[in-house]
């Protein structure tokens, strides 16, 4: 139920940090914050698609939360072939398979904190908002809460990966995490949240990943690959081009931990 686990910031127009703008709201009353560590996949996906079309029939509140996977699962993209993936393997690995409603290609949830976030896509104060706009606003406070773990290397990506070129370039297999778009967060060259964005008429859910320890390289192990050798290629691939936040700080970050520096970046005056 989307009341467990609930943590329900309140404020005043005293404390109301600009990051309320993102949310549609003048005040925290008008916003839910959700921490569901150790969710089921397909729960995770229900809240987050429900969420949005409540919000669109303005029967709910704008919502961010922040949620983990227990199992891990890989979600596919909206529009992607569940036969990509290999489900004995998954069987073997422990690991569930879950469709986001977002696009993309396929991700293991592993050791990491998704947040999703689902707001109106124009307001009265901003009636020309775009995806973009929610998209870059976003991550500018999972950036400042990122630098609040001490990862005060991750920035943003400079230029604008040409999706379509990217997708057509290799198999089907090409993992998320391989290519960066702008206002994404990056270690050097490495990303480090993955997220993506469906439009509900007014509404935009965006959810995405923070990886904090290993574990979404097994994609490559549960991808329907030809050969073991193009296996060891994605997994290269995964390993060159992503990013933990363990990596980056050297020590372990806690779910819990980078919950608390979330909500701490999302309410600094």
């Amino acid at each position: 139920m989307l009341t467990e686990n609930v943590v329900l910031m309140r404020g005043t127009e005293e404390n109301a940090h600009s990051f309320l703008h993102l949310f549609g709201a003048t005040t925290w009353q008008d916003v839910e914050i959700l921490v569901q560590p150790e969710h089921a996949p397909e729960a995770n996906m229900n809240i987050d698609h429900n969420r949005a079309l409540a919000l669109a029939s303005q029967t709910a509140k704008p919502m961010l939360r922040l949620y983990s996977w227990k199992p891990h699962a890989v979600s596919l993209g909206a529009h992607q072939r569940q036969s990509d993936i290999d489900e004995e393997a998954c069987k073997k690995l422990g690991i569930a398979i879950v469709r986001r409603p977002t696009g993309g290609r396929a991700i293991v949830h592993a050791d990491e904190l998704t947040y999703s976030v689902v707001v109106p896509l124009t307001t009265a104060h901003e009636p020309e908002r775009t995806i973009h706009t929610i998209y870059r606003d976003v991550h500018i406070f999972l950036r400042e809460a990122l630098h609040l773990l001490g990862a005060t290397e991750v920035d943003f990506e400079k230029k604008q990966t040409d999706f379509r070129t990217h997708y057509r370039s290799g198999t089907v297999a090409m993992p998320c995490f391989a290519s960066s778009a702008r206002y994404e967060l990056l270690w050097g060259k490495r990303k480090v949240v993955g997220s993506a964005q469906k439009l509900y008429g007014n509404v935009v859910l965006q959810h995405g990943s923070v990886l904090l320890g290993k574990g979404h390289e097994a994609l490559a192990d549960v991808l329907h690959l030809p050969t073991n050798e193009e296996r060891s290629r994605i997994r290269g691939i995964i390993a060159e081009r992503s990013a933990t936040m363990a990596d980056v700080c050297g020590r372990t970050i806690s779910f819990e931990a980078c919950s608390e520096a979330i909500l701490k970046a999302l309410h600094a005056s």
